[in-house]
């Protein structure tokens, strides 16, 4: 029973320790500004800006072409 008591308490206490490292790495990643929060994309870069709008026209295209029938 003694041991059973040990494996929950390691679990428990190696759960915890995930979950502080999780906390601790999304306040790093999130960015307070006046009552909200944004996640900073350092990555978010001019090449996914463009890849982006391309992604849209591409899907607005197929759409427009659905609706005329095509």
């Amino acid at each position: 029973m003694e041991d059973e008591d040990n494996i929950d308490n390691n679990i428990n206490e190696k759960w915890e320790n995930i979950k502080t490292i999780i906390k601790e790495t999304r306040q790093k990643l999130i960015e307070m500004n006046e009552s909200t929060e944004t996640l900073k994309n350092w990555w978010y870069d001019e090449e996914c800006k463009i890849a982006t709008e391309e992604m849209k026209k591409a899907r607005k295209k197929v759409v427009n072409k659905r609706k005329k029938g095509e």
